[in-house]
C-alpha cells in the first residue's frame, strides 16, 4: 500500500481533540492546586491516629483547658510601665471590660457561644468591598473561604456567587450585558445595625483570652490579692511579702530573671485556629499581615521588636516555610529542568513539551490533595517537584522513542510509534515507583502517609500525560532534527557521545573484575547494613528550622529574657467520689463512712502542689534545668499550711481549707482547674514548659516525669489503703492517733536534706522515686492524724541510734502498724507478722513501663491518675512511630517492587537479586547516617521508599538491554557491555535531571525539605552506583544466570548461530524471549543495530506493535 494510501494515524486525525481536552482541563488542576494551599495547615497533633492514646488525651485536653494553645508575646523594654503592653492586650481581646469575665488577671472575649462572627468565622479582607451588588452591601470572608455580605438593615447573607473561573467568567458577560451585578444570598443570620456602621466589630474573635504579666501579679499581691492571709487588713510588711512571693512563681514564666521584662499571654479561640496564617502570619506570599501583628503595630510595636513563641507560632512557621520553599523551588526547579531538558534535547520545541508535562503533572498532584478532600502540610510540599522530576524523565524517554522513531521511519506515525515502544517500560517504572512511594502511605504519621498517597497518584497521573499530551503535540508540532553531512539524522550531542564512550571503560572495568566488584558492593551492605540498627528518629518541630531564622530568633531572646515555652501538661484526675468537705472536726465526726477517707480541697489541691514540686526539684533549675517554673491552681492560692496532725494543726488546715473552697469558683476561672463533662471529676493541671532549644530526648524527659510523678499519686493511693486497713481492725471506727511505723526509706537523710535547704544551701536534687513516695506518704499519714514513726535501716552516721535494734525493738512494742517501703537485712518482716503487727506492703511505688497504659477516655481509668499530655507526648510518640514507619514502608516497598519485578522477569530468584540494587542505595545512606549519628526526621524518612521506587526505573532498563543481548545470541560478558552501551548514558541522564532536579530542595531553610534534597541527591547517586556498578557485578557473576532465557529468541538469532544451528561459543546462557519490549535503533550506516538492513527493520516494528519482544 502506498503512503498516499495509507489511512491516516491516531494522532494524526485526533491529536488537536486530545489537546483541547487537555487544555481545558488544566485550569481544573491549576485552581485546586490553589485551593488546596489555601488549606494548609500544621498541627503536631494531626501527625498521628485519633486513636492513639496519645491523641485522644491531647483531644481531651484541649475540650476543658485553654492554655496549651498560647501565643507568648513580648518585646525588649516590656514592662509593667510600658503602656503598650496593656494597649495590646485590649486590643487583642476588646470586649473584655464589659461584658468579659475576668479570670485571675486574663481578659476573656466576650460574647457568647453564638456569636455571628465567631459562628461563621467572618473577617475583612484587606481590600474592603462595598456595594459591589448594588445595596450598600459590606463583605466579609468567612470559614471554608465563602463569601458573605451585611446589609444596612443588619441582614447577614451568604453569597452563593462562588469564587470559581467559570463563575467569574460568568459574572462578567452578566455586567458586559445588563451593567450591574446580581446579588443574591442565602440568608444566615440577623444583627444590630452597629455592626453595619462598624463592621470591624462583627469580625470573629480570634483571640479567646489573654493575660499579662503585671495583671496576675496585682492579682496575687496587691491589696485584696489571694496571697495574703488576711486580704481585708494587710498591712504594708504582708505586701511586700506577698509580692516577693509572687514574683518567684511568676518567674520564667511571666516575668523574666530580673523580675522585670515581662509578657502578654495570650490564647486562640475557635476561628483564631482556623487560619493561624491569618492570625498570626508575617504576610508572606501575598497573604495579609496576621492580626497579632497588625494589632501590636497599632499599639506602637514595630514588627523588628515584636516577639512570638509557643506552638500555634510554630505551627504556622511551618506553614508559611513551606509555602516560601514551594515559590523557591518552583523557580528553581523551572530553571533546572528547562536547562537539562534544552541540553539533552537541543530543541525548544521539544524543552516546551518536557516542562508542560513535568510542571502540569506537578500541578495536578497538589490538585488531588484538595479534589479529594484533604490538605497540604509542610511535607506535602515537597511533592510537587518529586512529581515534576519524575514527569520530566518519563517525558525525555518517550522523546527519545520519538526520535529513535523518526530515525527509522519517518516522520510519519512517529508519536504513535514512540507511544507504542515506551509503554510498557514507562508504565512498569511508574508502577513500581508508585509502589514505592504507595507504601509510605503504610505509616501512622499523617503526613508521611499523605505524601505517600498523594506522590504515587502524581506519579501515574503522569502517565495520562505521556500517553496523550506529547504524543498529540509532537504530531502537531514536530521539530527540526539537524542532519549530519552525510545525509543522516545527528540524535547524540556531544555530552552524550563522552558519556557513552565513558560507560564502556566502567562496563569493562567491572566485567574483568566483577568477583572483586561484587565483593566490594556485599561488603558495603554489611558495614552500613550495621548502621541501620543504629538509626535515631527526631520530630522536633524546632529542629526544621534553619540557626538564622525568624522563629529560633525569637524564641532564644525569649527563652533568655522571659524562660522556656515547650508546653507539657499533667492533669491530676479526682473523681467525686474521692472528695471531701471542709474538714471541720463536727463534720468528721458525722461523716458517713466513706467521707473520712475522702480528700478535702486542700488536700487535692496539695496534689497538684505536691507533682509541681517534685518535677521541679528534680527537673526544674534546682535540678536538670529542663523545665521552668511550672504553673498551678497552687499559682494562685495563698501560701498553704505546714504539714500537721495536732488539734492546732488541724484547725489551722480546717480554717485554710474552708477559705480555699469558698473561693473554688474562682480557681475554676483560672484555667488550671475544671471539672470533666459527665463524670463530674476535678481536674487539677499542672502546666510545666520544656526549653525550646536545648537537645532534650523527649522520651527519656517523659519517663523521668511518670517516674517522679507516678510515686506522688502511689502514696495517695496508699494512704487510702492504709487508713481503711486501720479503720477495718477498729470495726469502722475510725483511725485517728493510732500508731503507724513506715520501714525502709532513709528519713534522716531526707531530713537532714531539707534542713540544708531550710537554712539557704543550695541542693542538688536527684531522681529518686523512693524518696519521693515516702516523704508524700509519711506527711499524708501525719494529715490524717495518725502517730507516724519510722525506721531509717540505713540511718545517719552522726545519729547511729536512728535505725539500732533497740529502736526497732521499741517500735515493735509501741506500734500495731508497719508499712514495708523497702526490704532490710536489718528487720525481718515475718517475724514482725508473728509477733501479731498488721504488715502493709508499700513496695509497689515506682513507675514501670511494661504497667497498663490508660487514656483518659478509657471506661476502666482508676478514680485517681495523672494524665500526661502536651506537645511534648505527642512528638514523643510520633518519633517513635517515626522510626516504626521508616522500617515497615521500607519493607513493604521491597516486598512489593519485588513482586513486580518477579513478575516482569518471570523468575522469583531473579526478582529478589535484582532487588539488591535498588536496597543498595538505602542501605548505604541510612547506614552511613545511623553510623554517624544523623537523626533520621520526617523529611528524611520519606526518601527511603521514593529512592527505591526511582531506583527500579534504571534497573528496568539495564535488565531490558541485558536480556535483549542474551536474546541475540550474546554471552553475559557481551549482553552486559550492550546493556551498558545502549542504556547507560540515559541511566546517567534521567539520574542527572533527577538528581539536580531534587538537588533544588537543598536550598531550602526549612531543614526536612533541605535534608530530603540532599539525600534523595545522594540516595539517587547511590542508586546509579548500584545499578552501573552493583548490578553489572552480579550480572557477570554466578547470580548472572537467573536471568537468562528459557529457549531462544526466533528473531536475529540465526545470525549468532552456527551453521549446524548450534549456539555460538561462549553462549552459555539458556534462552528466553525478553518480556519487556525495547526500541532497536537504526545505526549510523543507515541499518539497524542488530545487523539487519530495512527489512529487518520493518520485522522489528511488527513485533513492537504485536506484543512481541525487540
Amino acid at each position: 500500500m502506498s503512503m498516499q494510501e495509507r489511512r491516516p494515524t491516531f494522532f494524526a486525525r485526533y491529536s488537536l481533540l486530545v489537546l483541547m481536552a487537555v487544555f481545558f482541563l488544566v485550569p481544573f488542576a491549576l485552581r485546586g492546586a490553589r485551593l488546596s494551599l489555601e488549606r494548609m495547615k500544621n498541627d503536631v497533633k494531626d501527625w498521628l491516629p485519633s486513636d492513639f492514646s496519645e491523641t485522644k488525651d491531647l483531644d481531651w485536653f484541649r475540650g476543658h483547658f485553654l492554655g496549651e494553645q498560647f501565643v507568648l508575646v513580648s518585646w525588649e523594654g516590656c514592662t509593667a510601665d510600658d503602656q503598650r503592653l496593656q494597649l495590646l492586650a485590649k486590643k487583642l481581646v476588646p470586649s473584655a471590660p464589659t461584658d468579659g469575665e475576668k479570670k485571675f488577671g486574663a481578659n476573656v472575649a466576650g460574647h457568647g457561644d453564638d456569636f455571628v462572627g465567631d459562628r461563621y468565622g467572618l473577617y475583612l479582607t484587606d481590600n474592603l468591598y462595598e456595594n459591589w451588588g448594588g445595596q450598600d452591601e459590606k463583605w466579609f470572608k468567612g470559614t471554608g473561604e465563602k463569601w458573605y455580605y451585611l446589609l444596612p438593615d443588619g441582614e447577614l447573607r451568604v453569597w452563593d456567587g462562588g469564587s470559581t473561573m467559570l463563575g467569574a467568567m460568568y459574572r462578567s458577560g452578566e455586567l458586559l450585558l445588563t451593567g450591574k451585578n446580581e446579588l443574591s444570598g442565602e440568608y444566615a443570620a440577623t444583627v444590630d445595625t452597629d455592626y453595619y456602621k462598624r463592621p470591624a466589630t462583627l469580625q470573629a474573635h480570634l483571640f479567646k483570652s489573654v493575660v499579662t504579666g503585671p495583671q496576675v501579679l496585682a492579682q496575687l499581691a496587691e491589696p485584696g490579692g489571694s496571697l495574703l492571709r488576711d486580704p481585708e487588713n494587710a498591712d504594708l510588711d504582708d505586701l511586700t511579702e506577698a509580692n516577693q512571693i509572687a514574683h518567684e512563681r511568676l518567674k520564667g514564666v511571666l516575668f523574666g530573671p530580673d523580675g522585670k521584662q515581662t509578657c502578654l499571654i495570650a490564647t486562640l479561640s475557635d476561628a483564631g485556629k482556623v487560619d493561624l496564617r491569618r492570625t498570626l502570619g508575617r504576610g508572606f506570599m501575598g497573604r495579609p499581615l496576621g492580626r497579632m501583628r497588625q494589632l501590636a503595630i497599632e499599639a506602637g510595636i514595630t514588627e523588628d521588636e515584636l516577639r512570638l513563641g509557643g506552638p500555634p507560632v510554630d505551627n504556622v512557621a511551618i506553614d508559611e516555610e513551606g509555602e516560601i520553599t514551594l515559590a523557591r523551588l518552583v523557580s528553581f526547579a523551572v530553571l533546572v529542568g528547562v536547562g537539562l531538558s534544552y541540553l539533552c534535547l537541543r530543541s525548544v520545541k521539544l524543552t516546551i513539551m518536557v516542562f508542560f508535562v513535568g510542571g502540569v503533572s506537578a500541578i495536578t498532584s497538589m490538585s488531588l490533595v484538595y479534589w479529594l478532600g484533604s490538605a497540604p502540610d509542610a511535607v506535602l510540599m515537597s511533592m510537587p517537584a518529586v512529581v515534576y522530576v519524575l514527569g520530566l524523565a518519563g517525558a525525555i524517554h518517550i522523546i527519545n522513542y520519538y526520535k529513535d522513531a523518526v530515525e527509522e521511519d519517518g516522520i510519519e506515525g512517529a508519536p504513535e510509534l514512540a507511544v507504542a515502544h515506551g509503554w510498557y517500560p514507562c508504565l512498569i517504572a511508574a508502577l513500581t515507583t508508585a509502589v514505592g512511594l504507595g507504601s509510605l502511605a503504610t505509616s501512622n504519621i499523617a503526613p508521611i502517609k499523605k505524601f505517600g498517597i498523594f506522590s504515587a497518584l502524581g506519579v501515574l497521573a503522569t502517565l495520562a500525560l505521556l500517553f496523550t499530551y506529547l504524543p498529540a503535540a509532537l504530531q502537531q508540532w514536530p521539530p527540526k532534527l539537524k542532519k549530519s553531512r552525510d545525509g543522516s539524522v545527528q540524535a547524540k550531542s556531544p555530552l552524550s557521545i563522552w558519556m557513552e564512550n565513558f560507560s564502556l571503560r566502567v562496563a569493562d572495568f567491572i566485567i574483568n573484575r566483577s568477583t572483586l566488584v561484587a565483593s566490594a558492593c556485599f561488603l558495603c551492605f554489611l558495614v552500613f547494613g550495621y548502621g541501620l540498627t543504629h538509626i535515631k528518629t527526631s520530630v522536633q518541630l524546632l529542629k526544621m528550622f534553619d540557626a538564622n531564622s525568624e522563629i529560633i530568633q525569637d524564641y532564644a531572646w525569649l527563652e533568655e529574657h522571659i524562660g522556656k515555652l515547650v508546653p507539657m501538661e499533667l492533669v491530676i484526675r479526682v473523681e467525686p467520689q474521692l472528695m471531701g468537705t471542709t474538714g471541720d472536726e463536727e463534720e468528721v465526726v458525722e461523716a458517713t463512712a466513706d467521707d473520712k477517707f475522702k480528700y478535702t480541697f486542700l488536700e487535692r489541691m496539695e496534689m497538684a502542689q505536691r507533682v509541681q514540686v517534685a518535677v521541679e526539684e528534680v527537673l526544674g533549675p534546682q535540678g536538670r534545668d529542663l523545665v521552668g517554673n511550672g504553673m498551678s491552681v497552687a499559682t494562685f492560692a495563698p501560701v498553704l499550711p505546714e504539714t500537721g496532725g495536732t488539734t492546732r494543726d488541724f484547725a489551722i488546715r480546717g480554717a485554710y481549707n474552708r477559705r480555699l473552697e469558698a473561693h473554688r469558683e474562682d480557681f475554676l476561672k483560672t484555667d488550671y482547674l475544671r471539672e470533666e463533662d459527665g463524670s463530674g471529676a476535678e481536674l487539677w493541671r499542672v502546666s510545666l514548659r520544656l526549653g525550646a532549644l536545648q537537645n532534650i530526648e523527649y522520651g527519656r524527659f517523659v519517663t523521668d516525669l511518670r517516674e517522679i510523678a507516678e510515686p506522688v499519686i502511689a502514696a495517695y493511693r496508699k494512704r487510702d489503703e492504709i487508713l481503711r486497713t486501720i479503720d477495718k481492725a477498729n470495726d469502722g471506727k475510725g483511725f485517728v492517733t493510732e500508731r503507724v511505723t513506715i520501714l525502709g526509706p532513709n528519713y534522716m537523710a531526707y531530713d537532714e536534706q531539707a534542713a540544708a535547704k531550710e537554712a539557704g544551701e543550695k541542693i542538688e536534687y536527684k531522681l529518686d522515686p523512693q524518696k519521693i513516695f515516702a516523704l508524700t506518704l509519711r506527711d499524708l499519714l501525719v494529715n490524717a492524724r495518725l502517730s507516724v514513726n519510722y525506721f531509717d535501716p540505713i540511718g545517719n552516721t552522726a545519729h547511729p541510734e536512728g535505725n539500732s535494734q533497740a529502736r526497732l525493738d521499741a517500735l515493735m512494742k509501741r506500734d500495731q502498724y508497719f508499712v514495708v517501703v523497702a526490704d532490710s537485712p536489718k528487720y525481718d518482716v515475718a517475724a514482725i507478722e508473728a509477733a501479731g503487727k498488721t504488715v502493709i506492703p508499700a513496695t509497689d511505688y515506682q513507675y514501670s513501663p511494661s504497667a497498663p497504659q490508660y487514656a483518659v477516655t478509657d471506661a476502666d481509668i482508676p478514680e485517681l491518675t495523672v494524665v500526661y499530655t502536651g506537645v511534648v507526648p505527642v512528638v514523643y510518640k510520633a518519633a517513635r512511630t517515626l522510626l516504626s514507619s521508616l522500617v515497615e514502608s521500607t519493607l513493604w516497598a521491597f516486598g512489593l517492587i519485588a513482586l513486580v519485578m518477579a513478575w516482569v522477569l518471570k523468575s522469583v530468584r531473579a526478582g529478589i537479586v535484582s532487588m539488591l540494587p535498588n536496597v543498595f542505595p538505602v542501605v548505604l545512606i541510612f547506614g552511613f547516617m545511623g553510623l554517624a549519628g544523623i537523626e533520621v526526621d520526617i523529611g528524611t524518612m520519606m526518601t527511603a521508599s521514593v529512592a527505591m521506587g526511582v531506583a527500579v526505573d534504571d534497573t528496568i532498563h539495564f535488565l531490558t538491554w541485558f536480556r535483549w543481548g542474551l536474546d541475540k545470541g550474546l554471552n553475559r560478558r557481551e549482553a552486559i557491555r550492550e546493556a551498558y552501551r545502549r542504556c547507560a548514558v540515559a541511566m546517567m541522564q534521567t539520574t542527572i535531571i533527577g538528581g539536580l532536579g531534587l538537588a533544588v530542595f537543598a536550598v531550602s531553610s526549612f531543614t526536612p525539605t533541605q535534608r530530603f534534597g540532599y539525600l534523595m541527591v545522594s540516595l539517587l547517586a547511590a542508586a546509579l552506583l548500584g545499578d552501573l556498578v552493583f548490578l553489572p557485578a552480579l550480572l557477570a557473576g554466578p547470580l548472572g544466570s537467573m536471568f537468562r532465557p528459557d529457549k531462544k529468541s526466533h528473531m536475529g538469532h540465526e545470525e549468532h548461530a552456527s551453521g549446524d544451528g548450534t549456539p555460538p561459543e561462549g553462549d552459555d546462557d539458556g534462552d528466553e524471549p525478553s518480556v519487556i519490549p525495547v526500541a532497536i535503533h537504526r545505526g549510523e550506516n543507515g541499518h539497524s543495530e542488530n545487523g539487519h538492513s530495512g527489512e529487518g527493520k520493518q520485522r522489528t516494528d511488527s513485533h513492537y506493535r504485536s506484543g512481541h519482544s525487540g
